[in-house]
């Protein structure tokens, strides 16, 4: 009993932490409304991104279509699709349908844009549960599992894209999920499950294909059995486990339908359509002869979407999402690194586990650092990493378990939690529209003042006692300052935080 109730307590702080954190204006704007400064720069849709996500999602509701009237496609720009004559999404549709009951739900209480934003929170949530159970079963402790969890959702940037519209925790949870069940699976019809999820996944974000590559390796591996008898080795195939893969259709053909009703071609993928970057006041769409990729690259619009990968920018890659400071692991969320120091030990422990985790983490580090903006466009940290968060989070709980005893691991582990979460609390209540260095010198022409490009940008942002919490401008905003608000949620995490760590210190050697 007792055990349970921990665990429902701290279910429930995670929850509560995530309500209070999420970005959200009270309303149900129509689409000329969401134009508007209170709902775009100033508002929770404050990155073009989340404005055509969210333009699918409303677009599929309010007006039964695929397409964007006038003031739908000139909330969405400059990340908007133009397609024979109509506006169209440029994002793959997934989140858009994950997100639709989170969008009917909070229209009923006027909220419908928070609605769609605590969709993308309850992956926040089942993803530290995940990390929990997942690390329990590759042997670390069950306080280990759960600070493990709490790293990744609150001291990394995992925390600010859990409230707000992106598909990384989407992503994560699929990634993580069919991980779990094709590392324990014992039956056929739990790998039709692995494939429904590989599917899903890539109808979220088509760069998913890649980072489940591995998945789907083992989930073929487990068709083949292998065994030695009388000096011979054996191998029969499960012919009958074809049929798992028929688990990725249902979501296949649904993207098959998506995109023939946009693009007029199913094959056709929403990222490679012709780009609008501005919309005349007669609404006619402007500069849609190019797509840009990187800040300094343009490519022509109908170019292939592998276009986006260049060798070429591989090292500057590798640099922004390590060591920038604004973007880098090393600025943001140093404590996640100690999770390498948990890699030797699952290794021995559970091989299979190991490889397979270490893959997605090296596949989705190399394809990001190809990718030709690593920046992640304006953003809080780099986000495009939040599936290895995820992934390290889970060798940092075989760390934590194998070093608990370690003086010098403890306090380490506890000096960078506490800077990591301070960082990523100031990015998730404040504002993710931070610009990446190379943007600098020409914003700064244009505003007539120095710009800050890192965390601190946030720290001004929460000085000047603005935030973009639902929960504090809706309930709190007479009653405390921002920077209370922001102390309030932080301590509280490093205090539970400390629980959990106590716990585990006091654990009996095994």
């Amino acid at each position: 009993m007792k055990k349970i109730l921990g665990t429902a307590f701290l279910i429930a702080f995670v929850i509560a932490i995530l309500v209070m954190s999420v970005k959200g204006n009270k309303g149900y704007p129509n689409s000329s409304e969401l134009v508007s400064l209170s709902w775009t720069d100033d508002g929770p849709l404050e990155l073009s991104p989340e404005r055509g996500r969210f333009a699918l999602t409303y677009s599929l509701v309010e007006n039964n279509s695929v397409f964007f009237d006038i003031d739908l496609a000139r909330f969405a720009t400059p990340d908007l699709g133009y397609y024979k004559g109509n506006y169209v999404s440029l994002f793959a549709p997934g989140v858009s349908i994950i997100t639709l009951p989170g969008y009917y739900l909070g229209s009923y209480f006027n909220l419908s844009q928070v609605g769609v934003y605590l969709s993308i929170a309850l992956f926040g949530l089942l993803n530290v549960i995940i990390i929990r159970t997942l690390s329990a079963r590759l042997g670390a402790s069950s306080n280990a599992g759960w600070l493990a969890g709490f790293t990744f959702l609150f001291a990394t940037p995992a925390f600010v894209y859990s409230g707000s519209l992106f598909q990384h925790q989407i992503s994560t949870f699929l990634i993580l999920l069919s991980s779990f069940i094709v590392l324990y699976s014992k039956k056929l019809w739990q790998l039709l499950f692995v494939w429904f999820l590989i599917g899903i996944a890539f109808v979220v974000d088509y760069p998913n294909l890649i980072m489940m590559f591995p998945v789907s390796l083992f989930a073929v591996i487990k068709l083949i059995d292998v065994w030695s008898k009388d000096s011979k080795t054996y191998v029969k195939f499960k012919v009958l486990g074809i049929t798992t893969l028929f688990g990725a259709l249902i979501p296949l053909l649904f993207l098959l339908w998506f995109n023939n009703e946009s693009y007029g071609n199913p094959l056709t993928l929403s990222g490679v359509v012709t780009r609008v970057q501005e919309i005349t006041p007669q609404g006619e769409p402007v500069d849609r002869n190019v797509i840009v990729t990187s800040v300094d690259d343009t490519t022509p619009a109908n170019k292939s979407a592998t276009g986006f990968f260049r060798t070429r920018n591989t090292l500057n890659g590798l640099y922004i999402h390590f060591f920038s400071p604004d973007r880098g692991i090393l600025f943001y969320t140093p404590v996640i690194l100690l999770g390498i120091l948990g890699v030797p030990s699952l290794t021995k422990r559970n091989k299979n586990a190991s490889i397979l985790l270490i893959s997605i983490l090296t596949l989705n580090i190399t394809l990001y650092s190809l990718w030709g903006d690593p920046w992640g466009g304006w953003a809080f940290g780099s986000r495009y990493l939040v599936p290895s968060y995820a992934v390290l989070s889970i060798f940092l709980a075989i760390a934590l378990s194998n070093f608990r005893k370690n003086l010098i691991f403890i306090i380490l582990f506890i000096v960078l939690y506490i800077y990591s979460v301070g960082v990523n609390t100031l990015g998730v209540l404040t504002s993710s529209r931070n610009p990446p260095f190379v943007e600098i010198a020409n914003l700064e022409l244009l505003s007539g003042k120095k710009e800050k490009y890192s965390y601190d940008r946030n720290l001004e942002f929460l000085e000047a006692n603005k935030t973009k919490s639902f929960f504090y401008n809706t309930y709190l905003n007479r009653l405390i300052s921002a920077q209370e608000y922001y102390l309030y949620i932080y301590l509280s995490i490093v205090i539970v935080t400390g629980t959990l760590l106590t716990g585990l210190l006091l654990e009996k050697n095994k």
